[in-house]
């Protein structure tokens, strides 16, 4: 990333922070102006004491002293604070608007991004860019003094100051070899550690059937070896900062020794004073300290680009161009749903799932989608909920596109349970006021008895404020899907998808779910995609696809009789 995009990414987070910064930058910038005069004060009073005129001493190391005190105490004190606080808030917008735009990415890229991924861009990469930038304050600091310095040791001696400049040159050219290589290596770290952040995270939820599939073992030996290739890129790039590292100090003792040498044959013919002889051992101190500074910022500005890159790939939509939702706001829809001449495949895809699909859903009643394997059943559901959106064709909510609604309509009205449903690792009462805030324990109760879970939890020691675990890890497979459904009774919806809703169910289990799906089909669109055919042979419509359309349509006993594939699905299953 080229430096004049770094300045155009800060510039749009700077400016909520600008006053803080600029105070903070004067402040300490007024700190480091007095530092500079830490060596003139302590060489003159060094020349006075041998001279023999000790007052005069006494009175420079008062004034270097009162100068420190005003430095550590107040400057310093409150110019950091200041930067450390703009830093902390820039910090906290990027991460923010980084996990906002992650939001709205489609549905796409988390199948080809991992989470371990995108955390490590809303976490890490955010940390690290706004420590960098708090070091480059410091850094441009630090220059502003050593420019002062500079311009000190050119009024006293030139051939100093020349000396100087040979070694900033050796030092650029050092950087210009090490820096593009540091920040290579950076790039393949960054990428490791994203695919070691999603292994551990995807480990960590599947500890259970980890260790019943007796695989634990394989599982270590998985991330040990994603560590260690991480290991071995961060030590190759460690050797190469070392290298740097080591040159640049090499460098620093070269130019120390040359300065003092020249320093001392200038008081020999008395064309330069003690004073800026003891002077310059602070001064250069000084100058080496800021290279230091300069050689860091370099170092960890290559992975601040990287990290930037990262970042802005997601907040400037480089790679994912954010979902797009329409201007039409109805929360109350009848639902009514039509697929119109829908054309659909996968972006990894060659093969059409859907060419020419068209299908008819009419509201509250139970309608069921069935079919082989891979004919486009879960599909319909990521249609419907604009995961992704058709090649062409169109599909209608209330003879309204669905791409014409809101983002707050369309979630509003439409709701899907899963057959492994996404429960939050809270109390069963929190996780229906994710929803709602305001939502009061007797909604919440008849929401849960109409999906059968309300005595089961009023059952529990704790109730409604029962922990439920990582991943309902606390509740069997058809508790969390009754407290799914009852979740999605309190958004209101009313189109209600069950994908696979009963599939990896007992039968007892099983029929609950049927007979809370029947009860709630009189006031809601219930469509439902089953491979079990079982489950849904009351379905008041059963639609048939093969081959990526509607083969026949009916109820069960109608398509037994004139569909020969559904019979055949049916069969097979007895």
């Amino acid at each position: 990333m080229k430096l004049k995009e770094v300045f155009k990414f800060f510039k749009t987070y700077f400016k909520s922070e600008k006053k803080t910064f600029i105070i903070g930058f004067i402040i300490i910038f007024i700190n480091s102006i007095i530092g500079v005069s830490y060596g003139l004060l302590m060489g003159n009073a060094i020349e006075f004491v041998t001279i023999g005129a000790y007052p005069s001493a006494v009175f420079f190391l008062l004034i270097y002293l009162l100068f420190g005190i005003i430095d550590s105490l107040f400057l310093d004190k409150i110019g950091n604070i200041l930067i450390n606080k703009g830093c902390i808030n820039m910090m906290e917008k990027i991460s923010y608007e980084v996990f906002y735009k992650v939001g709205l990415l489609p549905a796409r890229a988390f199948e080809e991004k991992s989470s371990g991924e995108l955390i490590n861009r809303i976490v890490n990469d955010s940390g690290t860019i706004t420590d960098t930038f708090k070091q480059a304050i410091r850094t441009i600091i630090a220059l502003w003094t050593t420019i002062v310095v500079f311009i000190y040791i050119i009024i006293n001696s030139r051939i100093i100051a020349l000396e100087i400049m040979i070694y900033l040159l050796i030092f650029y050219i050092i950087s210009k070899k090490f820096l593009p290589k540091i920040k290579e290596n950076q790039k393949g770290i960054q990428k490791e550690k994203d695919k070691s952040v999603a292994e551990v995270n995807e480990t960590i939820r599947g500890i259970r059937e980890i260790r019943a599939l007796g695989i634990r073992e394989k599982m270590n030996i998985n991330i040990k070896a994603t560590v260690n290739i991480i290991f071995n890129k961060t030590k190759t790039q460690m050797i190469d900062e070392r290298s740097y590292f080591a040159l640049i100090m090499s460098l620093d003792n070269i130019l120390e020794v040359i300065v003092f040498l020249t320093c001392i044959i200038l008081i020999y013919f008395k064309i330069s004073s003690l004073a800026f002889f003891i002077s310059m051992t602070y001064y250069l101190y000084k100058f080496m300290y800021t290279v230091d500074n300069v050689m860091d910022l370099s170092s960890s500005y290559q992975k601040m680009a990287v990290s930037i890159e990262r970042v802005d790939e997601i907040l400037n939509n480089k790679t994912y161009k954010d979902e797009t939702f329409g201007n039409v706001h109805n929360t109350k829809v009848i639902g009514d749903l039509k697929f119109i001449n829908v054309k659909f495949k996968y972006s990894n895809e060659e093969t059409f799932i859907f060419n020419n699909l068209n299908l008819t859903i009419k509201p509250n009643r139970q309608i069921a989608i069935v079919g082989k394997s891979g004919q486009g059943k879960t599909s319909i559901f990521n249609l419907i909920l604009r995961y992704f959106e058709p090649i062409s064709g169109s599909i209608l909510l209330d003879s309204v596109p669905l791409k014409e609604y809101d983002e707050i309509s369309l979630r509003k009205n439409i709701a899907i349970i899963r057959q492994d449903p996404f429960i939050f690792n809270k109390t069963i009462l929190e996780n229906f006021l994710v929803l709602d805030y305001k939502l009061t324990l007797k909604k919440i109760r008849e929401a849960c008895a109409l999906a059968e879970i309300d005595d089961y939890i009023m059952s529990t020691p704790k109730k409604y404020k029962t922990v439920i675990g990582e991943g309902g890890i606390n509740l069997s497979g058809g508790q969390k899907q009754r407290l799914a459904i009852a979740r999605a009774l309190l958004k209101e919806s009313k189109i209600l998808l069950f994908d696979e809703a009963t599939s990896a169910l007992d039968n007892e289990n099983q029929e609950k779910i049927k007979k809370v799906i029947k009860n709630l089909s009189k006031d809601h669109t219930i469509i439902v995609v089953a491979h079990r055919l079982s489950t849904i042979i009351d379905a008041d419509e059963i639609i048939v696809l093969d081959k990526g359309k509607v083969i026949a349509t009916g109820t069960h006993n109608e398509l037994i009789d004139k569909c020969s594939i559904y019979k055949k699905l049916y069969l097979t299953e007895m």
